[in-house]
């Protein structure tokens, strides 16, 4: 039996809610002097670019960027960041990934934030389902679907041309 796919989003309407997310994550944390925007693997990375670009276009405040790397078998995260991170402990984190399903990523990717003791720590996504394990929660989404648990909400993002938003 073959598994349908339906695009929940089209390249446009991505463009449009990221954008909107820039302008939610800025409205929240005007205050800041910098804002770190953490992107968790490839694909949260991607959007965190996206985010900081249209952050960088209505603000004056420093955006700073974090890459976070997951180990797939400890889900242990690995931080890289061309500026220094010594001051994590007075700044807000904005923790960005594609798709909020259980938690469990982003979980594990704030984990060691939380052992730093930021100040703030926020999170952007893409798109939110309702299947929490985890306790967590997304301060600004870009899309929220309930689904199955069959289903599964998949961003594509292989061809920067044509960003797909896919549920299966």
């Amino acid at each position: 039996m073959s598994q349908s796919s339906d695009i929940i989003l089209n390249h446009k309407q991505i463009s449009h809610k990221l954008t909107r997310l820039a302008w939610q994550v800025f409205e929240n944390n005007m205050d800041e002097a910098v804002i770190w925007i953490a992107g968790i693997d490839q694909r949260g990375m991607y959007i965190a670019n996206i985010i900081a670009s249209e952050l960088a276009k209505i603000s004056e405040q420093k955006i700073q960027i974090i890459r976070i790397e997951l180990d797939a078998d400890t889900l242990e995260a690995s931080y890289y960041s061309e500026f220094s991170m010594d001051n994590l402990p007075q700044e807000t984190i904005v923790l960005v990934d594609d798709v909020l399903n259980t938690g469990k990523t982003l979980m594990m990717a704030m984990m060691p934030l939380v052992s730093k003791k930021v100040r703030k720590i926020q999170v952007a996504v893409l798109a939110s389902r309702s299947h929490r394990l985890y306790p967590i929660r997304a301060d600004f989404v870009g899309t929220s679907m309930a689904t199955t648990l069959q289903e599964h909400l998949n961003f594509d993002n292989s061809n920067e041309a044509d960003l797909k938003l896919i549920l299966n």
